[in-house]
């Protein structure tokens, strides 16, 4: 089993998908992501480890979306 949180950009905030993923017989399965808006990014980390602490899983994949913020001249 793996968890993926997924950062995007947020008009205020981070937005937070969490997708859980295993594998069957048939092949990879996934489920519908579960989102969340939060007003800093660590907030959306602590979320994820805690569901992944719930199922008993010790790490999560993090893909970061988010670009970083164009250097002022």
């Amino acid at each position: 089993m793996k968890l993926t949180l997924t950062l995007d950009t947020a008009t205020a905030g981070v937005r937070a998908a969490l997708t859980e993923e295993w594998d069957e017989f048939a092949g990879p399965v996934s489920m519908t992501p579960m989102v969340r808006h939060f007003a800093r990014d660590e907030e959306a980390i602590a979320w994820g480890r805690a569901l992944a602490r719930r199922r008993r899983l010790s790490r999560i994949y993090l893909t970061d979306n988010r670009r970083p913020a164009p250097a002022a001249i």
